[in-house]
């Protein structure tokens, strides 16, 4: 399995590694594995889509600006424990085709956020999400009003939420 020590916290997330572990393992438990292309918004170090990927057998987008951690150093990671988990180049535009992923996950991004960005990054994940996906987020409790009125004027529904440690965690659905 991982080892937590071959990684180095995100200034941007402001959160410790056991801390991103145990986001890690309570996403694990929140995705449903159907769910065939996923995409994480500011994956940082990596630690959890790595941990996702491998826990779920399932090849994981990352796209991030990388000013927080170097991009090469998360792909070494990667190579590391041998998790399908591709990075590229964005934010807040996203750097795929209309209908792209099923689920779209972001941790302790969306509250660093301007609302003008906010509401940039909320249209295009509506925009590479299909159908009827997923989207979840974590972040600080504090910042869950802020977060809920962006989705729910980006026109998604909650579908589902939850607190520990001082994090919500919150799931999204796309409302057609």
């Amino acid at each position: 399995m991982i080892d937590v020590n071959d990684f180095q916290p995100v200034l941007r997330m402001g959160i410790t590694i056991d801390e991103e572990a145990y986001i890690a393992r309570k996403l694990s438990s929140m995705i449903d594995i159907k769910k065939e292309r996923i995409l994480d918004i500011a994956p940082g170090n990596c630690l959890i889509p790595i941990y996702l990927s491998l826990e779920l057998n399932k090849e994981i987008s990352g796209v991030d600006d990388w000013k927080y951690f170097k991009k090469d150093e998360a792909e070494r990671l990667i190579r590391k424990y041998g998790a399908r988990v591709n990075l590229f180049y964005g934010l807040p535009q996203i750097p795929f085709k209309d209908n792209s992923f099923s689920l779209v996950y972001s941790v302790m991004y969306f509250y660093n956020l301007k609302r003008e960005i906010m509401k940039v990054l909320v249209y295009e994940i509506r925009r590479v999400l299909e159908g009827q996906g997923t989207v979840l987020i974590v972040d600080p409790i504090m910042t869950r009003g802020k977060i809920r009125k962006e989705m729910e004027e980006g026109k998604f529904k909650l579908v589902e939420y939850t607190e520990a440690n001082a994090l919500s965690f919150s799931k999204w659905e796309k409302i057609s």
